[in-house]
């Protein structure tokens, strides 16, 4: 016997959707089946689904086709050619009945009257099919082959390309403390739609063949403390897992923007990083992911958004962007948001020499603060070789074996000049056995 299970029988779904542009689709349905063999479309599938990771429970299948012939008016045509069709006037309302001759690729056809045999060429006339021709459907399929007696709940469960989901991050910077708020922004192109889906979101790099990633961006900015996110988030194998508090809907070809989390009153450092490579001082926002703070949430990669009020007009104005990989609890976040018109400086080697074996290098850069408050400073100079310092101005960190790192502090409308030299062993030694 033949059966169709269509959307209308759904009890639950669930969709699991990852940043690699792929989903998960879950769901269960109330088949009515009789015992015997029965062959069951299942109706209502992505139409980018996966086939080969298809999981179904409940029923006892031996075989199945993924049938996507859907319906167009050119397949239509073509399983009509050299059988009756009808054309009606769209003047008159007349109909009469034809033979399709032939159809090409835009639609235009060549059809033969069955009475008087006259060959129409190109008709304008509506054209009438009497039913819809076997082997079409309105939307994509799964034909099962089914054995034995079977249990009328049936589990389904595939992967399929065409979902997307990517975080975006939209903070407003007070004073001394700045505010965030996350959405997830939800991408659906997997040819269907998904009515009261529970949601699932996974944070995380999944390994996957040949998939490529999409990029979107959410243009929201409005903080509300009251939103607390709008899902809850958890560890879940290696990765992180947010899940809707509510169910959803997804429609075919729709973006949607869920908030998934929110923080307030979260203490900020602004400092000038100085670019070695571009003559620049980059403006650099940092802030720690802990609970202390007001956030501690595990923030998936994503973009963010910066924007400062400006007092005159109480309005809020865009001031810079930067993106964050996969960031946990506890770490810092460090953003780059722009380059600093009022900060300039100058790096040169003033000196070198050769003393004793060693090659001594003297480096000098000169920090202008043209601003009307102090600013902190970050300088990094590369430092190649077996190297030791010999004197310095400042006092230094050592960030790794070839990069220093100098914090310092200028007055409003001030400078400040560092120096450092440093000698690099250039002996050979010779060892003798």
């Amino acid at each position: 016997m033949n059966k169709i299970s269509t959307k209308k029988e759904t009890q639950e779904l669930a969709i699991t959707i990852y940043n690699g542009g792929f989903g998960a689709v879950k769901e269960k349905r109330r088949i009515d089946l009789e015992q015997g063999d029965t062959h069951l479309l299942y109706g209502d599938v992505a139409q980018l689904i996966e086939t080969d990771s298809l999981i179904v429970e409940g029923i006892n299948v031996v075989e199945f086709n993924y049938d996507f012939d859907l319906v167009n008016k050119e397949k239509l045509l073509m399983k009509y050619i050299d059988k009756e069709v009808f054309i009606r006037s769209r003047e008159t309302g007349e109909r009469k009945s034809c033979r399709l001759l032939s159809v090409d690729v835009t639609g235009r056809c060549v059809l033969e009257d069955n009475n008087s045999k006259e060959i129409y060429l190109d008709s304008q006339d509506e054209i009438i099919l009497p039913t819809l021709p076997s082997g079409l459907i309105v939307s994509p399929a799964l034909v099962w082959k089914i054995l034995g007696n079977s249990e009328s709940e049936v589990s389904v469960s595939y992967l399929s390309k065409g979902f997307n989901w990517k975080a975006n991050y939209v903070v407003e910077l007070k004073e001394t403390f700045l505010n965030v708020i996350g959405w997830a922004e939800i991408n659906n192109q997997s040819g269907m739609t998904y009515e009261n889906a529970k949601v699932k979101l996974i944070a995380g790099d999944v390994n996957r063949v040949n998939e490529e990633m999409g990029l979107m961006e959410v243009r929201h900015f409005k903080m509300d403390s009251t939103l607390g996110g709008q899902a809850q988030e958890k560890t879940f194998f290696d990765y992180h897992m947010y899940t809707l508090n509510n169910l959803t809907t997804i429609k075919d070809n729709q973006t949607k923007q869920v908030n998934i989390l929110s923080g307030e009153n979260i203490p900020y450092n602004q400092y000038y990083k100085l670019d070695l490579y571009d003559d620049s001082a980059e403006i650099m926002v940092e802030f720690e992911n802990e609970v202390e703070s007001g956030l501690g949430i595990p923030m998936p990669k994503g973009r963010i958004k910066l924007y400062k009020e400006d007092v005159a007009d109480n309005s809020l104005e865009f001031i810079g962007e930067d993106e964050i990989d996969h960031t946990p609890k506890g770490e810092t976040i460090t953003l780059s948001i722009g380059k600093a018109f009022d900060v300039t400086f100058e790096y040169d080697e003033i000196d070198r020499k050769k003393i004793k074996g060693f090659e001594h290098f003297k480096y000098r850069c000169k920090v202008s603060n043209h601003k009307m408050e102090a600013i902190k400073v970050h300088f990094e100079p590369n430092i190649w070789g077996s190297w030791e310092m010999v004197s310095s101005t400042h006092e230094f960190n050592k960030k790794s074996s070839r990069k220093l790192e100098y914090i310092i502090d200028i007055e409003a409308d001030g400078e400040e000049v560092i120096e450092f030299e440093y000698k690099i062993d250039m002996r050979t030694e010779l060892i003798i056995k």
